[in-house]
């Protein structure tokens, strides 16, 4: 089948939770939108929007453009009228990268003039205001962000932070700006492009200032951030006579064995596992045992297998305390301790989807879905619809479907596994949410 009109919107994630949001939203604003996690997979000619979710956050710096780049290419073949790159809502990157080195080979490509950066997640209180980011009362480097074992983030600053890890002058569209709507903010873009500043922090308190800053957006080649201010693209072009179809959003059920694989250290991920333990069991991996070399599958196994044969859902986590981390990465390297934990949740993923017939499965935490998902030989994505945090599932075709849920390690409420995996059991018809956003009701 051949494509009748052009892509409108195509996406580049920097790791595959974020990647896997992004497209729920889309699918809840109405847009047939696709889903993968490979540059070489197809783009469906029907879809309008596609998003290519990758393991590029933490990926060394020249790596990772290389794939952005090809990711970028992939889309401008279908035409696709705006590329949006995604990343996390607390800027997650180091001070070389990778989101300025990606948005200005993003930006050279598609020849774009001037680049917002949008990472607030007005829905968690993930906040900017005078370029600093901001979660609830609490600024980025005093919050548990500063002891992310892979990019800890010990500057509030965005402006400062963006600008370390790029060639390009970066300045701020300031709050009071964004606050007169979208036409001030395009002004605000001509004025810092006429002073030679082409990249830009927006300041965003409100839902409303993220829908101000896509409208400004909605006609330039480029736009950055959380997948937050994409959600608000929609309504821009429904109101520009550039999008008339909106989509129900479907999804099947599937029911099966079950089973959660965490990965994340995220304390938001530690305490939802805490919950799903007062009446499931949890397996926790001693890292030190998987980089000894030791048999630590086998035994994982059998306690899935046990729970399996008992219809009760399995949690399986890498998660170990802070101090406990840290030692492992003063003595194996930080790449070495976050490989091994990617390699053996891979492995066990593997083995509870094809031996031990999971075909309902939620993976904690970027990376960790990042190492899983391309390892599986899924032919395609059904996307269902967003309908608040982490709450984006999916359900994979392989020689059979697997229900999925890639959730962020930061979000969802404390009952997120125990509540999607029954859902998951359950077929989806939601009609478009095309005026309220971001979805109120069924926030988890």
């Amino acid at each position: 089948m051949e494509r009748q009109r052009p892509l409108l919107f195509g996406a580049i994630a920097d790791d595959l939770t974020g990647g896997a949001e992004l497209a729920a939203m889309m699918v809840a604003r109405g847009m047939p939108c696709g889903f993968s996690t490979s540059v070489e997979s197809d783009i469906d000619p029907r879809s309008l929007a596609h998003v290519i979710a990758l393991k590029v956050r933490v990926a060394p710096a020249a790596e990772a453009v290389e794939q952005v780049l090809a990711a970028a290419g992939k889309l401008m073949q279908a035409g696709c009228e705006l590329i949006f790159f995604k990343y996390c809502a607390t800027f997650d990157s180091t001070p070389d990268g990778n989101i300025g080195p990606c948005a200005e080979a993003l930006a050279d490509l598609l020849g774009a003039r001037f680049v917002l950066f949008c990472p607030a997640l007005c829905e968690t209180e993930r906040t900017v205001f005078q370029g600093h980011m901001f979660g609830g009362a609490q600024i980025l480097a005093e919050s548990p962000k500063r002891f992310d074992p892979l990019t800890p983030m010990t500057d509030s600053n965005l402006v400062r932070v963006l600008a370390a890890q790029s060639k390009r002058a970066v300045g701020l569209v300031p709050h009071p700006v964004v606050d007169c709507g979208a036409q001030a903010i395009r002004e605000r873009c001509d004025t810092l492009a006429a002073e030679g500043i082409h990249f830009a922090i927006t300041d965003t308190i409100y839902e409303r200032d993220l829908a101000a800053i896509a409208e400004a957006a909605s006609d330039m080649p480029l736009l950055t951030g959380n997948a937050s201010v994409a959600a608000h693209l929609p309504t821009a072009w429904r109101r520009a006579g550039r999008l008339a179809e909106a989509a129900v959003a479907e999804l099947p059920g599937v029911d099966g064995p079950a089973a959660v694989l965490a990965g994340s250290v995220a304390p938001r991920t530690a305490d939802q596992l805490a919950h799903f333990g007062r009446h499931n069991e949890i397996v926790t991996i001693d890292l030190s045992d998987v980089l000894a070399g030791g048999d630590v599958l086998g035994p994982t196994l059998a306690a899935a297998r046990r729970a399996i044969d008992q219809d009760r859902p399995i949690a399986i986590a890498t998660m170990a305390p802070q101090d406990e981390v840290e030692r492992l990465q003063q003595r194996h390297g930080r790449r070495v301790v976050a490989r091994a934990a990617e390699d053996f949740l891979t492995a066990a993923a593997q083995q509870l989807i094809f031996d031990c017939g999971v075909r309902r499965l939620i993976i904690a935490g970027g990376e960790t879905a990042g190492a899983i998902v391309p390892k599986l030989p899924i032919s395609r994505f059904m996307l269902g619809p967003y309908q608040g945090l982490g709450t984006g599932r999916m359900v994979a075709e392989m020689p059979f479907r697997v229900a999925m849920m890639l959730k962020s390690g930061k979000l969802g409420g404390l009952d997120i596994f125990s509540t999607v995996l029954e859902e998951m059991r359950r077929p989806v018809s939601r009609p478009p949410y095309l005026d309220q956003w971001p979805p109120r009701a069924g926030v988890l």
